[in-house]
């Protein structure tokens, strides 16, 4: 792993315990265990670090949400669309973290997110195209984005607490109700 890479990963475990405003740069330097000047190299502040970090797991999102989906209609785009970011959660923990407390919060600034939006475009073009196809309601494809991200992240937390041991079943009705409520 580069220098770098120990910055943003150093960061993320550390913004997802305590917050940005709780992380400090000079905590970041010392528990990546990268000097002053290689971090400094590569960073020219806090600002900097968390900018990047955001940017790089927001394109992680909006890539994984698309991997592998078939040229097909939106219903069998839908499920794989879902299990893909479900699963990606499940699997990157301090992701999902991030994106639950540190992505939606005040801390990233507007600005920020409105450019990072750009990752999301395939997404985008997903509800837009069920929209003109008459599958979904003609909702706002924000909106859509973010009722889709909610339902995943509300599995995710059940997955996590362990109060219902998850099954494919479960996956497949909360996919279901998902569904249903964007369609037509």
């Amino acid at each position: 792993m580069s220098k770098k890479s120990i910055v943003l990963q150093t960061t993320l475990e550390l913004i997802t315990q305590q917050g940005i405003c709780g992380t400090s740069l000079s905590q970041i330097i010392k528990e990546s265990g990268v000097a002053n000047g290689t971090v400094y190299h590569h960073f020219k502040n806090k600002d900097e670090i968390i900018s990047e970090l955001y940017f790089m797991l927001t394109q992680d999102f909006g890539t994984v949400i698309m991997r592998n989906i078939p040229p097909a209609d939106e219903k069998k785009q839908f499920p794989i669309m879902w299990k893909n970011l479900f699963y990606y959660f499940i699997n990157n923990p301090l992701a999902f973290t991030f994106s639950e407390q540190i992505a939606r919060s005040s801390e990233i600034p507007l600005k920020m997110k409105e450019e990072a939006r750009k990752y999301y475009k395939e997404i985008d073009d997903f509800f837009r195209k069920g929209i003109r196809n008459k599958t979904f309601k003609p909702y706002t494809p924000l909106i859509m984005e973010e009722l889709f991200f909610g339902n995943v992240a509300s599995m995710v937390k059940v997955y996590k607490n362990e109060k219902v041991k998850l099954l494919d079943k479960h996956i497949d009705q909360a996919i279901e109700i998902s569904w249903k409520g964007f369609l037509r």
